[in-house]
């Protein structure tokens, strides 16, 4: 239909010009066509109902055709041919499904498209996710040729969590040479920590903004949102006897009991256990250390640039992913953090951190929404009283928070994306729930 009144409304503009009449003669007229097709398909399914519903079907489909059309005196024809398949179950509160498609077009003059594609999803009680990809190729007439390809996905976890991104390439090729692109995007939702730490599942972090910032925020504020964080927590199942079994590569120290991850620490013990000097140094970010103006300011002093600074926190947590830190060896439990970003009021991004007599820092990072948990290596500088740590052994992200800071039930943390970006996030601290649930 699209076509016909295409040349319906381009036989009337030359007839208008042209001085032909309006029932096409002085342009040619549609002068004869023809179209043929075959379609195949098959279906298949299973339904089955006892205590719960469930259900799982397939189906699988082929076309084929050809055009051909005489228009004054310019004859064309067109052949077309495809197939789809798709799956899909769904039973016990879980669905999932998938499908591809593959579809080719060409013409009497040379030029062609295939298109091929794939999509998928999965959804259950805790959340949902799905992918996609699709590649085209053209070759025109005259030897021109298009190619590219692309492929995204996103998650929806509890608490309406979302994070997905998509990559994307292309090439064309013509009479003045060959050009090509490409591009990638990540995205998060609700304050979703999304990071590119170099794992697999995390996706990009930090990908636009100022280099280096710090911002003031009022104890009214962060005091609010911390509220809104907690009562959102979801996560008051984690570093307990069960929650080890599951994510059997967690750290835990040798002879914890049972929920001993979740203790608080106060600054008194802190500085007994580790011989830190007792007037605390308080990282404030934003209020009383400062990055402005390619300089941070402590207390109305400058200590240096953003990027020395940050070069400062690597090498604190370098130095506690080289020391020999074992399980069994006394440590102190620092608490359970949920890590937030801006003035986002929920987070699935958890660190649980703990330090032993020498200042290195062990504990790990649990991605709530993925189920997924790594080692955390950092330590303490006793001296400056700055606590530097890793997620995993790279140090192309490094967090840093006073220490004294992380006896409080909040804490400001930087977050060093090499030495040339600096963000400004948030610790909550989380506590245990009585009934541990």
């Amino acid at each position: 239909m699209r076509h016909t009144l295409s040349f319906a409304a381009l036989g009337m503009l030359t007839c208008a010009i042209g001085g032909g009449e309006a029932d096409g003669r002085g342009f040619g007229g549609f002068r004869g066509g023809s179209f043929s097709s075959n379609f195949g398909a098959s279906r298949s399914g299973s339904f089955d109902r006892s205590g719960f519903d469930s259900f799982s079907a397939s189906r699988s489909s082929s076309f084929s055709g050809s055009r051909s059309a005489s228009y004054g005196g310019w004859d064309r024809s067109s052949s077309f041919s495809g197939s789809r398949s798709g799956s899909a179950y769904a039973g016990a509160g879980r669905s999932a499904g998938s499908s591809s498609y593959d579809r080719s077009w060409s013409g009497s003059r040379g030029g062609s498209v295939d298109v091929a594609g794939e999509r998928g999803y999965a959804a259950g009680p805790r959340g949902a996710v799905a992918s996609g990809s699709r590649d085209v190729t053209a070759t025109g007439p005259g030897g021109r040729t298009y190619s590219g390809s692309r492929e995204g996905g996103v998650a929806v976890g509890p608490y309406g969590r979302t994070v997905g991104g998509g990559t994307g390439s292309w090439a064309a090729s013509g009479p003045r040479g060959v050009a090509a692109g490409g591009w990638q995007s990540a995205f998060a939702g609700k304050g979703h920590f999304s990071t590119d730490f170099g794992l697999a599942h995390y996706s990009s972090f930090g990908a636009a903004g100022v280099s280096h910032t710090t911002a003031f925020r009022s104890y009214g504020d962060v005091g609010a949102q911390c509220a809104f964080v907690r009562n959102s927590f979801g996560y008051y199942s984690a570093f307990r006897a069960g929650w080890y079994a599951a994510h059997p590569g967690a750290w835990t120290a040798t002879g914890w009991v049972a929920g001993a991850a979740w203790t608080a620490a106060t600054w008194p013990a802190i500085t007994s256990f580790c011989s830190i000097p007792v007037t605390p140094i308080s990282y404030d970010f934003g209020n009383n250390v400062v990055i402005q103006d390619n300089s941070v300011n402590v207390n109305g002093q400058e200590v240096g640039t953003p990027e020395q600074f940050a070069e400062q926190a690597t090498t604190i947590a370098d130095q506690g992913q080289k020391a020999d830190a074992t399980p069994d060896q006394e440590w102190k439990a620092l608490g359970v953090f949920a890590l937030v970003q801006s003035d986002a009021t929920t987070s699935s991004n958890v660190f649980q951190l703990a330090v032993n007599k020498d200042g290195v820092i062990r504990g790990n990072y649990y991605d709530g929404l993925l189920d997924t948990t790594t080692p955390v290596y950092g330590s303490v500088d006793k001296k400056s009283q700055r606590a530097a740590w890793t997620i995993g052994k790279k140090n192309d992200r490094v967090f840093e928070a006073g220490v004294e800071n992380l006896t409080k039930d909040d804490a400001p943390v930087l977050v060093h994306i090499g030495k040339d970006k600096t963000q400004q996030w948030m610790l909550v601290r989380v506590q245990q729930q009585k009934d541990g649930n």
